[in-house]
């Protein structure tokens, strides 16, 4: 008589189990988001007292990270926003009659890219300062500054493509990702009168774009995003991301390349972009294993301060190393960019919540 009830305890008390089990990442990954967010928005707010450029890595991504997190009810911090927008648009303002000259800017297109993208993320308006960017990028199209050479004097690349002025692995290491960035800013910024120009560039870079050799994460990447905001071939990004989700390692994350070992740069970057993408994803306990395994790595080497550290690999740096006040010294920079990528890409996996600081 009492077999049945031990058989109805045991199964009451595997599903008990079970729930808890599923329960523990959903849990995990909200503090991880917590956490990483608050990390990069004091980062990005270091920076402002440090710096007066633009920076892609404490401006643009930060401010991604803080509107994914928005969208699952983790309340943004509205005047920190609209403060990094300013910082990212008067960074550009005072540049107007560079940019139209088609002179020299810092970083070439992948500040250009950037720019937009933080300008877009805040959705500021069109206006004189996004006009002047698009012509920076009509002209610099297929060109690159070469070192020590005054700004007229260019390479020709050849083809339609954009490219950053100076190499600093991995966010400027990947002309697919200067020429997607282009072209997704021109579609959202142009006016009525750059737009046959802009036509005309963004044809012949998609061209290049379709044809172009995948050789590291960054290029996988950044194809996939540029097929799935451009309206790209539906096959062509079917097969984009196999190979996305082919070089996932063991430890269930993503090296810059395939020669290096799996970080939360590109392990973040990576997760986020395939769900922004169609990956299909349910209940975060539930969801794809591709998913479960880039979670995963990412809870396990996030630290106490909730920052990922990301070693930076570029001998010739740019821009002088200085203390920002962020964790990990010499490779802050780069570390801070894998913390925003990895937050909102944690964020992903949380339900959906109407905005805490806006009305339902």
């Amino acid at each position: 008589m009492k077999q049945p009830f031990i058989i109805l305890a045991a199964l009451l008390w595997s599903l008990n189990i079970g729930q808890t089990t599923a329960a523990e990442p959903a849990l995990d990954v909200e503090s991880a988001t917590r956490r990483g967010l608050a990390l990069v928005t004091r980062a990005a707010s270091n920076w402002q007292s440090n710096k007066t450029c633009f920076s892609c890595h404490h401006q643009t991504l930060p401010m991604l990270a803080a509107l994914e997190s928005a969208k699952v009810g983790i309340a943004i911090d509205e005047p920190w926003l609209s403060s990094q927008a300013d910082t990212t648009h008067k960074y550009f303002r005072l540049r107007i009659d560079l940019m139209h000259a088609g002179n020299h800017l810092p970083g070439g297109s992948t500040t250009a890219g950037y720019g937009l993208w933080a300008l877009s993320l805040a959705q500021r308006p069109a206006d004189e300062t996004t006009a002047a960017v698009i012509t920076y990028l009509l002209k610099i199209q297929g060109t690159a500054r070469l070192e020590g050479r005054e700004p007229t004097e260019l390479k020709r690349l050849q083809d339609a493509r954009w490219t950053t002025s100076c190499r600093r692995l991995p966010m400027q290491g990947s002309d697919i990702a200067d020429t997607t960035l282009a072209l997704i800013g021109m579609r959202k910024y142009a006016t009525a009168e750059q737009q046959p120009d802009v036509a005309r560039a963004a044809a012949a870079a998609e061209k290049w774009l379709n044809q172009a050799s995948l050789k590291t994460q960054e290029d996988r990447i950044w194809r996939l995003w540029g097929l799935h905001h451009l309206q790209g071939d539906a096959e062509a990004k079917l097969a984009t991301r196999a190979a996305i989700v082919a070089a996932q390692r063991d430890d269930g994350g993503w090296p810059q390349t395939d020669d290096r070992a799996s970080d939360a740069f590109s392990t973040g970057q990576t997760l986020f972009v395939l769900c922004q993408t169609g990956l299909p994803l349910a209940d975060p306990a539930l969801a794809d294993p591709v998913v479960q395994q880039a979670r995963d790595y990412l809870l396990r080497t996030q630290l106490a301060d909730g920052s990922w550290l990301v070693e930076s690999h570029v001998k010739n740096k740019a821009q002088p190393y200085f203390e920002n006040g962020d964790p990990h010294g010499e490779h802050q920079f780069l570390s801070t960019a894998a913390t925003a990528w990895a937050t909102a890409a944690l964020a992903q996996l949380l339900p959906p919540q109407p905005r805490p600081d806006q009305p339902n």
